[in-house]
């Protein structure tokens, strides 16, 4: 079976969510099926030390293909001039953004030159390109439903002119998903609910649940270290991420000071914002690292990892690694959505400050209870989100819209 994947990255390395994503789903239906890639290179989605050829040499270990077009030589300027742009256009700024002659003429070019079983857009922005491809075997990944977590960072938006800016958006993201979705035989979701949702904003929309997963290899079980310190992972500069640590420090933390004087914290993720590096800096008991190439070693030296994530969209990847090195999670419902963890089995649930502390102070206190989460958190993710299930999730959307593509031919 031979796919294309048409990417809105060169999926590597694999070091964030959806660049983890991608380049696992990509590892794993090259395991049963010629993939070829064509992406856009966005060079903010790459450590500045990677190039692009050395992300076509990680991928060609197992692609039989992969070719790239630069997105932008200058990403800011172009990203500010698009954005004002986006105010008179009807197109949502994705559409706008990953608009291209250049991609179109490339993968024009790969069409006519090679047959494919299935074509694969992975995300709503290259949808636009659908009508190249003559036929019914496409899909459209979601990484998350756009419309609704842009409508959602509106609504937490305190300025009135951004909240504005966000909330055009979202509607034009709208039309743009009634538009494209149904044109495509399958969506592809990260959950249930992220389904249930697109099907409602879009009528006639089919949906494939091709959930987030996790290396359970290279995310292997962590012997508890005890002690009182707490980790939170993520990239900083993604706003649900960085409302999420403004919400713990501004009305969590001070709870948790007060009944816990040795508790510690660890914050691991790209860009920090100024207030918590400031903090860091003041306060002993906060380590805020930046971006770290291996997040293993803080997963090893923390006994609990929490997660007061209120807002965005898909599910959380970091989640899924947490579980996967058995480590006992406290989370807000939001943040867990998507994820088929139980209360008290696999999680403890947390969606007030003081629940929070009551959680966090619980776990802490009970080796018992920190075990059983840990054991049965990492049984879940190996039977249900480890990548090579998740894959065999992405092969049997590709085989069935395949199969429907030779039945309209014949």
């Amino acid at each position: 079976m031979r796919v294309l994947w048409v990417g809105h990255n060169l999926a590597y390395p694999p070091v964030r969510g959806v660049l983890q994503r991608n380049f696992n789903l990509l590892r794993e239906a090259a395991k049963k099926c010629e993939v070829h890639v064509l992406a856009f290179d966005q060079f903010r989605s790459r450590p500045c030390h990677v190039s692009p050829g050395d992300c076509v040499k990680a991928l060609s270990e197992f692609c039989a293909e992969v070719d790239w077009i630069p997105i932008s030589d200058d990403y800011r300027k172009n990203r500010y001039w698009l954005s004002l742009r986006g105010l008179f256009s009807r197109n949502a700024f994705d559409v706008n953004w990953f608009a291209s002659a250049s991609m179109a003429t490339r993968l024009q070019r790969m069409l006519a030159r090679t047959s494919y079983d299935a074509v694969h857009f992975d995300t709503l922005g290259l949808a636009q390109y659908r009508g190249l491809v003559n036929g019914e075997g496409v899909v459209l990944n979601h990484h998350n439903i756009e419309s609704s977590m842009m409508l959602d960072r509106a609504a937490a938006e305190k300025r009135f002119g951004v909240r504005q800016y966000w909330a055009l958006e979202a509607r034009k993201l709208r039309n743009a998903e009634r538009r494209y979705c149904p044109q495509f035989p399958f969506n592809l979701v990260v959950s249930p609910e992220d389904g249930e949702l697109l099907t409602k904003l879009a009528p006639g929309t089919r949906t494939r649940v091709v959930a987030n997963g996790v290396d359970t290899e290279f995310f292997s079980p962590r012997v508890d270290p005890g002690g009182s310190t707490l980790l939170f992972c993520g990239g900083l500069d993604w706003y649900p991420n960085g409302e999420a640590m403004r919400y713990f420090f501004d009305r969590i933390w001070p709870l948790l000071m007060r009944r816990l004087p040795t508790a510690r914290v660890l914050v691991v993720g790209r860009n920090p914002p100024k207030w918590l590096t400031q903090l860091s800096a003041s306060n002993p008991c906060v380590e805020v690292t930046g971006f770290v190439d291996d997040v293993r070693k803080y997963f090893r030296q923390s006994a609990v990892y929490f997660c007061p994530i209120r807002r965005g969209g898909g599910t959380r990847l970091k989640i899924l690694d947490a579980l996967a090195m058995g480590m006992p999670l406290i989370g807000t419902t939001f943040a867990c959505s998507g994820i088929a963890v139980e209360h008290e089995k696999h999680v403890l649930l947390a969606d007030t400050p003081e629940t929070f502390v009551d959680q966090i102070l619980r776990a802490l206190a009970d080796p018992g209870l920190r075990a059983k989460l840990a054991d049965n958190g990492r049984k879940l993710v190996c039977d249900k989100y480890s990548w090579s299930v998740v894959g065999e999730k992405l092969i049997g959307a590709y085989m069935e819209v395949a199969s429907s593509e030779q039945r309209n031919r014949a």
